[in-house]
């Protein structure tokens, strides 16, 4: 797989994680009130009576929402998010690692433009002669045809007893 499509799929992969991630975290969070933030006009007693009771979801978060709410215990929730995020660093240091190994990362616009030239001339001369190539191969079957059809025409061929013979 060329380098820049190996990019292409660890950035996706990246991506998808993201996602999964920011979907789990939005749909499984232990249902709790949030802390007190100090300087806030919201005292904690307000915001735990405008938690849902039991801790269950409410009316917006049932199974007919598109997507529901599933708590999760708070350990078990803790312990996905940091393995979540870790899954996250990996990936992230992984797409480092492929961004650190394109080649001319570290030149400037004009030392990549000119390496794209020479890479350009080289291509070009590579196609020229894989089009010689084609002609030689191309001609070389030629004679080889010839060869073959002349060898077929000499051989005289005899019926006898029923079995093919050469004669």
């Amino acid at each position: 797989m060329p380098v820049g499509e190996a990019d292409h799929a660890e950035v996706d992969q990246l991506m998808i994680q993201q996602f999964s991630t920011y979907s789990y975290l939005s749909q499984r969070h232990p249902l709790q009130p949030p802390r007190a933030i100090p300087g806030l006009r919201f005292t904690s007693e307000k915001i735990a009576l405008a938690a849902p009771p039991h801790g269950k979801p409410g009316d917006e978060d049932t199974e007919r929402a598109p997507y529901p709410l599933q708590p999760q215990d708070p350990q078990i929730f803790n312990e996905a998010q940091h393995e979540l995020a870790e899954d996250l660093i990996s990936k992230a240091q992984q797409i480092q690692q492929l961004i650190a190994k394109l080649p001319g990362i570290d030149q400037d616009e004009s030392q990549q433009a000119e390496s794209i030239e020479k890479l350009v001339a080289e291509v070009e001369e590579m196609e020229k002669a894989r089009t010689e190539k084609r002609r030689e191969m191309y001609q070389l079957v030629k004679r080889l045809d010839a060869v073959v059809g002349g060898m077929s025409r000499s051989i005289n061929y005899s019926h006898v007893n029923g079995q093919l013979n050469a004669g």
